[in-house]
């Protein structure tokens, strides 16, 4: 059937607006989704949260993010004119091995996780940078992840075990990501770049939370420096409120035969009560189609009464099937106060 002539005209009509740029700003809008689908098979050995002698635990079979933790989400944006820009971001961690969302379920210690629990805000970004509302990534942990030879693998990375896991004794009391917040993210001038989060207290704790950190790229250096101030305990878990203050600063160095990396990050707990050193080093060497990893990290956690010195090396190989999928291998061995856990895996990491 052919269009009537009125249905023909205003078919014209509207490739005309098109072709001008006076259409509404929402015909220009984009809608994505993406994610990470992570799986490995082996054995993960693990000192949980509780008593300072707690039995190291070990689970052998399927497990989901061996190099990275799962997770899918849904970010769309819109050109608004004159240079500015309109976006969200929704992010939802998933356990593929169970089926399951959230990287955990609820515990003694902590609430479940929630869904949006990776990242989720709204944006408004121009040529002034980008002003976020919601749940941010945390700028110490992105600061971490930029200058570390394993990045955001949240199981094997030495540095991000022992200072975001918490499952493994992280150190940070803050998460990945801080809810209720607002974050500022700079544009690169002379490829420096930064940010700052602040969270908001939402009527717990005693003040409220904040973070920054800035970077350097330029040729084959990268330099980066980051800090945040804990006043109050944030969601899930809301067991405890503590002071904490941390302060990071990280390196890494492209050579072509071999990408060096360097991190020393301070965490005071509870004003002095408590103050954690933690030293990172690794490096990564082109080797086929694929990369070899290593990394160690050693925190060395002090009190008035004791002191105790943490020990966790990686060794891995990741190899690139394609652009999106790659196979991979890590052995690690984390010496904690009640003896050394051991852990190996053999996955496959897929991103869409």
């Amino acid at each position: 059937m052919k269009p009537s002539r009125h249905g023909a005209d205003r078919l014209i009509a509207l490739a005309a607006l098109s072709a001008c740029g006076l259409l509404p700003a929402h015909a220009q809008s984009q809608v994505q989704l993406y994610g990470t689908v992570d799986l490995a098979v082996g054995q993960i050995e693990t000192q949980p949260p509780g008593a300072p002698n707690a039995a190291i635990v070990t689970i052998k079979g399927v497990h989901s993010g061996g190099m990275q933790t799962s997770y899918w989400g849904i970010r769309g944006s819109e050109d608004l004119g004159g240079g500015l820009r309109a976006r969200f971001q929704l992010e939802s961690f998933m356990r593929v091995d169970i089926g399951a969302t959230g990287r955990f379920d609820a515990s003694p210690a902590s609430g479940a996780d929630f869904f949006w629990s990776r990242e989720a805000f709204v944006a408004l970004g121009g040529g002034f940078g980008e002003l976020r509302l919601g749940t941010n990534g945390t700028p110490a942990w992105v600061a971490m992840i930029q200058s570390s030879a394993l990045g955001a693998n949240s199981v094997f990375s030495p540095g991000f075990r022992q200072m975001f896991n918490g499952g493994t004794r992280g150190r940070s009391e803050v998460d990945t990501a801080m809810v209720n917040s607002v974050k500022y993210q700079s544009p690169v001038l002379g490829g420096v770049a930064g940010s700052i989060v602040v969270q908001a207290r939402e009527g717990s704790g005693t003040g409220s939370n904040y973070g920054a950190n800035i970077g350097y790229r330029g040729g084959p250096v990268f330099v980066t420096a980051a800090m945040s101030q804990i006043r109050h305990a944030a969601l899930p878990n809301l067991a405890a409120v503590r002071d904490q203050d941390l302060v990071l600063v990280g390196a890494s160095y492209d050579f072509g035969v071999v990408k060096l990396f360097g991190q020393y990050t301070t965490i005071d707990n509870d004003r002095l009560a408590s103050k954690d050193k933690v030293t990172h080093v690794g490096l990564t060497v082109p080797l086929g189609l694929g990369t070899l990893q290593a990394a160690h990290s050693a925190d060395k956690n002090s009190t008035a009464t004791s002191s105790f010195t943490r020990k966790t090396s990686t060794l891995g190989y990741v190899y690139a099937l394609s652009k999106r999928t790659e196979l991979y291998s890590f052995l690690m061995q984390d010496k904690v106060s009640s003896g050394t856990a051991e852990s190996y895996v053999a996955g496959i990491r897929h991103q869409f």
